[in-house]
Formats: C-alpha cells, sequence, structure tokens
C-alpha cells in the first residue's frame, strides 16, 4: 500500500485534490460514555460521489452501472489518457525522479492520479529498467490498482521483463510478460493463473529503435480478434506525448481494462522512458 509520505508528495492536479484526512487517535475512556456514530473500519472503502464521475453521452453512450469506488469508474470507459506530470528539478538537474501521471477518461476528466514508488539507487543503476511499483489513486484518495514491476534484464539475458496488476488489498488481476520477437515488440497478457488471455503486438521494428510515436494491438490469441489498443502520440492540447488505451469491444469487465492499462505502463518504460 501506499505510504503516508507517498500520499503527501503526491502531485495531483487541479481535479484530484481531495483534502487529506487527519489522523485520529483512538479515546479510551474513562467512564460511561454515549457513543454517536460507528467507527469505520481500514478496510472499508469510502464511496465514490457518482457525481465525480458522470459519464456525458457526447462520447455517445450511457453508463451502464453506477461507479462507486476504484475499478469501477472503467466500466464503460471507451478510453483512457495517460498524461505524464513532468517535475522542473527533473529538467534541470537531469537526476530521474519518480514519475508520475494523470489517466483522464475522452472527455479529459482525471480519473486515477499514478505515483511511481521506487528506490533512488535504482533509478540510477538501472534508468527505465528499473523495479517499480505505481499507485493509482481514485478520486476517493483510496488505491484502485497496484502495478509492480521486478527487475530483469530481458529476454536477451533470459529475463523477460514483466509487470503485474493487482487490486488492493492484494488480489492478483495478472501479469503483462515481454514474449521473444526479432523485429517486432511483443508480449502476452496472462491471469493470475499464468494463462494467456490477450497478446500484444507492436511495430515492425527493432524494440531499441522505437519511434516516438507508436500503435499496439491488443487482440486474443488464435483468432486474433482485436480488444483494444495502445498508441502514442503527440498531444498538442498539452503539448507533450500521451499514452492513449482504447477498448475495442464493449463488453470487457473493468478487470480486462486494468490489465490493459498495466500494459501501457510497461511499454511506457520499455520504449518511451
Amino acid at each position: 500500500m501506499l505510504q503516508d509520505d507517498g500520499v503527501r508528495n503526491l502531485q495531483y492536479d487541479s481535479d484530484l485534490r481531495i483534502a487529506q484526512q487527519p489522523r485520529v487517535e483512538p479515546a479510551l475512556y474513562q467512564e460511561q460514555t454515549v457513543i454517536t456514530s460507528v467507527p469505520r473500519s481500514n478496510q472499508v472503502r469510502i464511496p465514490l460521489p457518482v457525481s465525480t464521475v458522470e459519464f456525458s453521452s457526447q462520447v455517445g453512450q450511457n453508463r451502464t452501472c453506477v461507479p462507486l469506488t476504484g475499478l469501477d469508474i472503467l466500466v464503460d470507459m471507451p478510453s483512457v489518457h495517460i498524461e505524464q506530470t513532468f517535475e522542473l528539478n527533473e529538467n534541470l538537474t537531469s537526476i530521474a525522479s519518480e514519475n508520475r501521471y494523470t489517466i483522464r477518461s475522452p472527455l479529459r476528466e482525471a480519473l486515477f492520479a499514478a505515483t511511481e514508488s521506487s528506490e533512488a539507487k535504482h533509478r540510477m543503476l538501472w534508468g527505465s529498467s528499473r523495479p517499480f511499483q505505481m499507485h493509482l489513486l481514485d478520486r476517493t484518495h483510496q488505491e484502485a490498482l497496484v502495478l509492480r514491476k521486478k527487475f530483469a534484464m530481458g529476454l536477451m539475458c533470459c529475463q523477460p521483463r514483466y509487470l503485474e496488476v493487482w487490486v488492493p488489498p492484494g488480489d492478483l488481476l495478472g501479469r503483462i510478460v515481454e514474449t521473444f520477437s526479432v523485429l517486432s515488440s511483443e508480449f502476452t497478457i496472462q491471469n493470475a493463473n499464468r494463462e494467456i488471455i490477450y497478446e500484444v503486438e507492436g511495430p515492425n521494428t527493432i524494440g531499441c529503435c522505437m519511434p516516438k510515436e507508436a500503435f499496439f494491438k491488443l487482440f486474443t490469441p488464435g483468432v486474433r480478434a482485436l480488444k483494444g489498443s495502445i498508441t502514442r502520440v503527440w498531444s498538442k492540447d498539452v503539448s507533450q506525448y500521451t499514452t492513449n488505451v482504447y477498448f475495442a469491444d464493449r463488453e470487457l469487465s473493468a478487470k480486462t481494462k486494468a490489465l490493459f492499462i498495466g500494459a501501457a505502463f510497461l511499454l511506457e518504460y520499455m520504449y518511451f522512458q
């Protein structure tokens, strides 16, 4: 889980600035006291206000469910768009810092804030190949997803790079794993039992020569039915490259969409950092 100082340092944009709740120490009563409210357990998630994730008919569809917490936000989303937050200190000193992102809806509404948790020595030694955890917080300041990447040198060293997608408090959704290919970038998306459920195929080029703008297809194995795509393009609106995840099938579950988002982050670190 995200530590307190990690939450404190998280750079939210104007849509995601939510007041931090003060920590209250448990009270010990010395005499009979009337309790007027029931304490909330730390394991109970605060419901997500529906008004903060209203989905306009401008994108051509209406919501089929009421999003209350975490992954529910993704149920009817046709796409999400990942924007990186650049820090002045890193640009001036060239010292790698923990990355931060904002994940938006097609209407540019902020859905999640994502912050990396990694060690400074790993960022200095291994660069974009470093191990890390990426925490995605919803608009109630609670974790919706945790992405975990361990250190691996790559297929040339018999260590395929992969990323795990977790749902708090500790449920594994699946993994995105690098597969061997001479000319193209290919990956598999596996469920919690390590069964391949989707494949990812990138441009026909050597991985180290990946263009700044790229297109990746996500499809089912065998029949190769297209289920989504990941693009990295220059966005004039924000004057930076953005990673866009499109869901081609409206029947995709929120958990599957979370795996596609995990794939987008793995591609971001492997090819574009």
